[in-house]
């Protein structure tokens, strides 16, 4: 079961969002679990084979195992968070995604400390030489008594764990073809470097919606949105009616998101 999530954004557009639920974030933590596991055996193995090499590099390749297990049990999810927009491998699997609260995209900070506390979430206390090991139940029961299935980690890093828009069961986002009005722009855009995440999340939100509001809607919020955007990427397209502010919108969408691979 999912919980909806309504935030109004600065641009006064009301966004709703799907809180992924228990279920499909336990599978996602379960995928990415086994992956780390594989990883730790191939780098474990690997290190082994190093040290028996017969060339003196037991020691050296003692350490560098341990360092490579440290960032693969602390760094997995941090590092794919931080190149896949908030997802790692399982959360792109069960078509997940984490967001900073309000819907801004993930950033560095929020990552690491709702990566960092997953030793809380996970109940890993220390007592002496043999610590007390919870398997998961203190980020379990801040999820199940949570209105938006938020674990500790998210509510002092400020996230939140959401379903994807248009994901398929493998986590792929579906491309609609795009329309001949949206093509149309695809030869004036230019600096598409200068749109920032934030910049493209609201636009992207306004793509996906963009069909469940009237008309007179569309071409008020999309010129709103896409004056400023015209101005700070340099852009002279020709605009005819204000609802082509829309189309430019769309056609944006779809350049950002195939030049950053946010697909």
């Amino acid at each position: 079961m999912s919980r909806l999530i309504t935030v109004t954004t600065p641009e006064n557009i009301v966004v709703t969002y799907q809180a992924a639920g228990i279920a499909s974030r336990f599978l996602a933590t379960v995928i990415d679990l086994f992956l780390q596991l594989l990883l730790i055996m191939f780098f474990s193995s690997f290190m082994n084979l190093v040290g028996a090499s017969g060339l003196g590099l037991g020691d050296f390749a003692s350490a560098l195992g341990i360092v490579l297990v440290w960032v693969t049990m602390f760094g997995y999810a941090l590092i794919f968070e931080a190149l896949w927009s908030g997802r790692t491998p399982g959360k792109k699997i069960m078509g997940l995604r984490v967001l900073r609260d309000g819907g801004y995209p993930l950033n560095f900070l929020s990552s690491a400390v709702r990566n960092l506390l997953r030793i809380v979430d996970f109940g890993l206390i220390p007592l002496g030489a043999a610590p007390l090991v919870l398997f998961g139940v203190p980020g379990l029961i801040s999820i199940f008594f949570s209105p938006t299935y938020k674990r500790i980690g998210d509510y002092l890093a400020g996230t939140i764990v959401v379903l994807e828009e248009n994901s398929s069961p493998l986590g792929k986002s579906t491309l609609s073809v795009l329309t001949l009005q949206a093509s149309y722009f695809l030869p004036y855009l230019r600096n598409t470097d200068r749109v920032t995440l934030e910049e493209y999340a609201t636009i992207r939100r306004f793509v996906a919606r963009r069909c469940d509001l009237e008309i007179i809607v569309q071409a008020s919020l999309g010129e709103r949105l896409a004056r400023p955007l015209m101005e700070k990427l340099e852009i002279q397209a020709p605009i005819h009616v204000q609802l082509q502010y829309a189309d430019f919108l769309e056609a944006l969408e779809r350049r950002y998101a195939e030049e950053n691979r946010l697909f």
